[in-house]
């Protein structure tokens, strides 16, 4: 499917401090950096790295020829991006210590899209195409409207949320994805399952991504349920975090992905760009999440930490030869409520979760060894190489020696 992307660019001056300013204080910068920016733009760069054929839609600034160029230079269409003789937007953003940040944003160009632009740019699209917005453009309203009308399948990141998004009618919204701040201001609930619930019973055709910061990320819609943990990484800069993970989201539904396999991916990519300073500089390419995804750990908490870890610890032990029946008796549970287990903790059946890491392990050992292909398919469980060369293919999008050369060659080059 073909994304639109009708969003903002702006050019971020991020200033690394000791800690946020408060009201009154003045605070020494240690370092100042320039990047290009914005929701709109670091969404659509999301989009192209994880390999989605993606349109960006908007206004820049005459100073914008930075954001035009890094756009084109990730693979994103440009077609649609207008330039205006004006200042452009633009963000002041403080990050201290620990990662966190503070922006204050100036809109420009980026509130100056027309009712006649946006007409001219939807005529491009039909029904089968996705269209993300966020909240950092004028005539929010309109767009929404005009892509309902079309019958295009339509995203909101109703992000940062003001009084502007109070008139959307999220009847006509496929797909909402939000942080607790935005969720709590529209639901008025105080925690993330009364946002679910409050979506569940006046929009329950509406499916809702909720983004939890440290504590993960979760899925649902009129029937189902899913939580997605994060990956552990050491956070540098957390700028991009949010548009990473809508990105990478958006482009892995398009290809026709399910939204656990969605959420997993666009976790890892977001974890990635946490370790990176910059915004769009920090998004990572769709091989870099695929190699990460193989060495990588998800992050969780308690109880269902210990039991996460011995089911994953019997996996990695047993994975050429792993069976539910023999993980139900390691556990000491029926077949049946073992998988239920590992579908609340993994968000798939265990088959599905034991194929995954098969492919994983393939995908280290191409890239960590010169095994023949045959030696690598038996080593992580397969007797039936067709198979598992079509199961490859189809989670990684190429076949197995197409990917250890991409992947070794990156290694080799430093990428």
């Amino acid at each position: 499917m073909k994304i639109l992307n009708f969003g903002s660019c702006n050019i971020d001056y991020v200033y690394t401090v000791d800690h946020i300013v408060k009201p009154g204080e003045t605070e020494a910068a240690d370092r100042l950096e320039v990047f290009p920016g914005g929701k709109g733009l670091n969404q659509s760069i999301a989009i192209a790295r994880a390999g989605g054929d993606v349109c960006h839609a908007g206004c820049i600034g005459s100073d914008g020829e930075m954001l035009l160029n890094v756009l084109r230079d990730s693979g994103v269409d440009t077609a649609h991006l207008k330039t205006l003789d004006v200042k452009g937007g633009h963000a002041i953003i403080q990050v201290n210590a620990k990662g966190e940040n503070s922006i204050f944003l100036y809109a420009g160009s980026n509130s100056m899209i027309t009712v006649d632009f946006v007409d001219s740019v939807l005529e491009s699209f039909d029904s089968d195409s996705i269209i993300l917005l966020q909240n950092e453009i004028n005539n929010i309203g309109y767009i929404i409207d005009e892509a309902y009308k079309k019958g295009m399948t339509v995203v909101l990141n109703p992000s940062p949320y003001n009084e502007k998004l109070s008139g959307i009618d999220l009847n006509k919204i496929s797909y909402i994805i939000l942080n607790e701040v935005e969720a709590a201001e529209i639901s008025g609930a105080a925690d993330p399952e009364g946002t679910l619930m409050y979506f569940r019973n006046n929009f329950p055709e509406l499916k809702v991504i909720l983004t939890l910061g440290s504590r993960g990320s979760m899925y649902a819609d009129g029937e189902s349920e899913h939580f997605q943990p994060i990956f552990e990484a050491e956070a540098v800069d957390t700028t991009a975090a949010g548009d990473t993970f809508t990105g990478y989201f958006i482009a892995e539904i398009a290809r026709g992905e399910d939204y656990g396999g969605a959420m997993r991916t666009a976790s890892c990519a977001a974890a990635i760009a946490v370790s990176r300073n910059g915004a769009a500089p920090s998004i990572p390419t769709m091989d870099e999440v695929r190699l990460a995804l193989t060495r990588m750990k998800e992050k969780k908490s308690g109880k269902e930490e210990l039991l996460y870890q011995k089911i994953d610890s019997y996996i990695s032990n047993n994975l050429a030869a792993a069976t539910l029946k023999n993980l139900s008796e390691y556990l000491g549970y029926s077949d049946v409520y073992t998988g239920g287990i590992v579908k609340r903790l993994f968000g798939e059946a265990f088959t599905k979760v034991l194929q995954c890491r098969r492919c994983e392990a393939a995908a280290e050992l191409l890239t960590s060894t010169d095994k023949p292909l045959s030696e690598v398919i038996k080593a992580v469980g397969y007797e039936n190489e067709n198979f598992f060369r079509t199961v490859f293919k189809e989670k990684y999008g190429k076949n197995l020696l197409e990917y250890r050369k991409s992947t070794r060659g990156k290694i080799m080059n430093n990428e």
